[in-house]
């Protein structure tokens, strides 16, 4: 009887893999969840950028939320590929912290840094651990910019820091903040279409991030490398980073491209990110470890080991809704 149980349970988790109660109950923290809404300094310039005339004279906690805010938005220059020191290389393409928290991290649901610093530390599930903001920042580095960890005492790290407290300033410890992360979107119900999406980018993409994705430079004096960043290629995220998630991926397209016009379907930003994410870039090592704890692995995460009898395709590229709908407490009965 023991025996038969045992086969019950196994097999049942093997059915029920992914359970997302098991991620809120790790993420638990006790603090009342108060919501409050998106609030941005004035002293942040619709560009993003601060307008330094704004704020206290000689603070030292200015000038490093300035510099912080400056590494932001000119990240290949300052820790990147474009620094003159070469020591001070640690981000490995030419991308800015900006080109996906748009604005120096100002915009409501484009991954925005809005009370970011109130929300740490906190539970993540890619690791099974509770992290700091600069784990969350390294993780960054390692994979959205496809380079190393910035030391945790350096001088950047710190400036990016107290940026995040700047612009999380009357933000309650663990509040949450209507905009904060991304909008959603519908589980997929068929199978991401590649060849569809390759429409779509050849139709409204193309403009701003080239025929092969290789972006638009940046020829002004102020500013990041990219005006619009490479999507594919060498110089982008490597397959560790959330943009190569197929729901993360689509979530950040629906409600954010075609720029300051977003207008596809949910069905259209799942095609449009299959075909970006089928394309050619660095490579991140040992994504096996990703998401130790299995519970927790998200559906769009196309490395296994897995507990579910899924394949590495449909999590990579859908559809969803079956998987969804498995994706429960196992009961043992």
């Amino acid at each position: 009887m023991k025996k038969n149980l045992l086969v019950l349970c196994l097999a049942s988790t093997c059915l029920f893999a992914i359970q997302p109660q098991v991620n809120k109950i790790k993420s638990q923290t006790g603090i009342k969840p108060l919501e409050v809404d998106w609030f941005v300094p004035e002293a942040i310039e619709d560009d993003g950028y601060i307008d330094e005339s704004k704020l206290p004279k000689d603070s030292k906690y200015i000038q490093a939320v300035v510099y912080g805010n400056k590494i932001m938005n000119e990240t290949a220059y300052i820790i990147g590929p474009q620094a003159k020191d070469e020591k001070m290389r640690y981000a490995g393409n030419n991308l800015s912290c900006s080109s996906c928290h748009a604005k120096g991290g100002t915009i409501p649901y484009e991954a925005g840094y809005v009370g970011i610093h109130a929300r740490f530390p906190q539970y993540l599930a890619r690791g099974d651990v509770v992290a700091t903001i600069e784990n969350r920042i390294n993780g960054c580095m390692e994979r959205s910019m496809n380079g190393k960890p910035l030391p945790i005492n350096s001088k950047e790290m710190k400036a990016m820091v107290t940026y995040f407290h700047f612009l999380s300033q009357g933000v309650p410890v663990g509040a949450n903040v209507k905009g904060q992360g991304l909008g959603k979107v519908a589980t997929l119900t068929r199978k991401a279409d590649i060849n569809k999406g390759k429409v779509i980018y050849e139709e409204q993409c193309v403009a701003c991030h080239g025929e092969n994705g290789e972006g638009l430079k940046n020829d002004e004096q102020k500013g990041g490398y990219y005006i619009y960043p490479a999507l594919w290629g060498n110089d982008s995220y490597n397959t560790g980073a959330g943009m190569y998630r197929l729901i993360k991926a689509a979530q950040y397209i629906k409600h954010n491209m075609p720029k300051d016009a977003a207008n596809l379907s949910d069905e259209e930003a799942y095609d449009v990110a299959a075909y970006i994410n089928s394309q050619p870039r660095p490579i991140k090592k040992d994504r096996q470890k990703d998401f130790p704890d299995r519970r927790t692995k998200p559906l769009d995460m196309d490395v296994g080991p897995y507990d579910d009898d899924f394949s590495t395709d449909q999590h990579r590229y859908g559809p969803y809704d079956i998987m969804k709908n498995v994706s429960k407490e196992p009961i043992v009965k």
